[in-house]
């Protein structure tokens, strides 16, 4: 045997190990559940942080008054736990292995921001009914939520190397928003009381991460259309409000001081993060449509078959 014909045998025998593998892996569904026990594994445990956090910081951070402190420890507890996941799900998920690296840590990004997220949702919602309803601002809890708020998006900036562009500038604005924040007296109407509703609002979308997470944790297909459909309704309904409210209290802002620096720079800024959401219910739509079971075509009846010379395929010519 030649040696072109030894590289074409081998070759040939490759390929059929390659297809029978793939074929073993659709037997057993690889499809739907890809390492679904680790990362349900990592919800629970996210879950269970998220309550014991929420204890936490209504006893202790909500009513600290040193923020930048809150900032600095929260960034560090972040950070490691970064480290602390991704050490997990290599160590008990083999395909974990087969992602590429970027993507792991932008997997693990949105686990942890969905759980910060979630952890300090209620805070924000009793925020967001003494705001827009009661029309107390509450400065040292608003401080403390900004900062939990800008915590996930600072650190990823710093571990997270593969995002759009948008997103890149969203994190920033977030964090130089907070900065203003932090030294901003609420008691009088300005620009950042504009930025603190924006974030409050942003609190609840915490479902949207876990679904972008979603995408490489090999979840079933219906779970994954599931969860986008809750996400979708809750995003659109939260962009909504608050977009209304924004433009309001903008408009409101500006009669009160035409032509003020700060609001046009708000204005020039709250553009690509309004950008950013957008584009996030468009991908929500996009994944909920293509998520849907797909059914198959129904047939028509088969019609005989004529052939040109003949009678309908099957049947035998009167001549015969």
């Amino acid at each position: 045997m030649s040696a072109a014909d030894e590289r074409a045998k081998s070759y040939e025998d490759a390929r059929a190990r390659f297809a029978s593998a793939v074929s073993k892996c659709r037997d057993m569904g690889f499809d739907d559940r890809l390492h679904t026990g680790p990362a349900t594994a990592v919800i629970g445990i996210m879950g269970a942080c998220a309550l014991a956090a929420a204890l936490v910081l209504d006893s202790h951070v909500l009513k600290s008054v040193d923020h930048r402190a809150v900032f600095l420890i929260g960034s560090y507890v972040v950070f490691s736990s970064y480290f602390v996941i991704y050490y997990f799900l290599d160590k008990y998920s083999s395909s974990f292995k087969d992602v590429e690296v970027d993507n792991r840590f932008y997997t693990i990004s949105n686990l942890i921001k969905s759980g910060m997220l979630a952890a300090i949702a209620p805070f924000a919602a009793d925020g967001l009914y003494k705001i827009l309803v009661l029309n107390i601002w509450e400065e040292t809890t608003i401080k403390n939520l900004g900062c939990l708020y800008a915590i996930p998006d600072f650190v990823s900036l710093l571990v997270v190397r593969k995002m759009q562009w948008s997103t890149i500038f969203h994190h920033i604005c977030v964090c130089v928003f907070n900065y203003a924040s932090v030294n901003n007296d609420y008691t009088e109407e300005n620009v950042c009381r504009l930025i603190v509703v924006y974030a409050i609002f942003s609190v609840f979308a915490y479902s949207v991460n876990m679904l972008l997470a979603s995408r490489f944790l090999g979840w079933p297909a219906h779970v994954r259309r599931v969860l986008s459909a809750a996400a979708l309704v809750t995003y659109v309904t939260c962009c909504g409000v608050n977009w209304t409210w924004q433009v309001m209290y903008w408009t409101r802002l500006w009669e009160m001081q035409p032509w003020n620096p700060a609001l046009i720079l708000y204005a020039a800024a709250i553009v690509p993060i309004v950008y950013d959401d957008i584009y996030l219910n468009r991908w929500l739509m996009f994944n909920y449509n293509r998520l849907k079971p797909k059914t198959p075509p129904s047939q028509p009846a088969e019609s005989p078959r004529v052939t040109s010379v003949g009678p309908p395929a099957g049947e035998k010519s009167k001549e015969e």
